[in-house]
């Protein structure tokens, strides 16, 4: 398999990972609304470089994860508590967002690093990228080169990248048409994460 083959492979893994809405694309959409689509681009370049480092480190891990399930559950248990904490704060922020603000300006914040702060606290991504590297791993189609390697969370990272900045396009049109989505993105962030929270527990029993 060619060093092409498997920038594929990570460009397809990731976007198709990222493709249904998830925290980290419904933030990017919410940021474009409320913000700008250069404050999301941010926010997607603080998400793939972490994505980066998490597919690295999944790549490295695959052998050891497959004869160590009960890391795997103890990701898992993790994740249950960080997606009820986000489940909450998102349904605070909606909650402020329904009270009416008299020019209230909005704290100016880091997009980049909210993408990197979100897109670490996403506890899915290594156990997610161990599951398929080791799929492909089995087929045959992933080598373990350092080369092949680099070149499968480079496709990785810019994949992710792809997808979010579709979805902050996306977001941007919406508005034309529906200007009560920006306030309701925090409720959607808050049902969704805590809809991950008991997808991950129902996994653990």
């Amino acid at each position: 398999m060619g060093l092409g083959i498997h920038f594929i492979l990570g460009f397809i893994t990731s976007f198709l990972g990222t493709l249904t809405p998830s925290m980290l694309n419904m933030t990017a959409a919410k940021i474009s609304l409320n913000k700008s689509k250069t404050a999301a681009v941010k926010f997607a370049i603080g998400v793939s470089i972490v994505v980066l480092l998490q597919a690295y480190v999944a790549i490295l891990f695959t052998k050891f994860l497959r004869g160590n399930p009960g890391f795997v559950q103890s990701l898992q248990q993790i994740a249950i508590v960080i997606f009820v904490f986000l489940s909450f704060y998102f349904y605070r922020q909606y909650k402020k967002d329904k009270e009416p603000s008299e020019s209230v300006k909005e704290k100016a914040e880091n997009s980049f690093m909210v993408g990197l702060l979100l897109s670490a606290l996403n506890m899915f991504a290594i156990p997610f990228y161990c599951g398929v590297t080791t799929a492909l791993d089995v087929a045959g189609w992933l080598q373990f080169s350092q080369q092949n390697i680099t070149i499968f969370v480079i496709g990785s990272a810019i994949g992710t990248f792809t997808l979010l900045y579709m979805y902050a396009n996306f977001a941007k049109v919406i508005q034309l048409k529906s200007k009560g989505l920006a306030k309701n993105l925090n409720l959607i962030l808050s049902i969704l994460t805590g809809v991950f929270a008991l997808i991950t527990l129902i996994k653990i029993f």
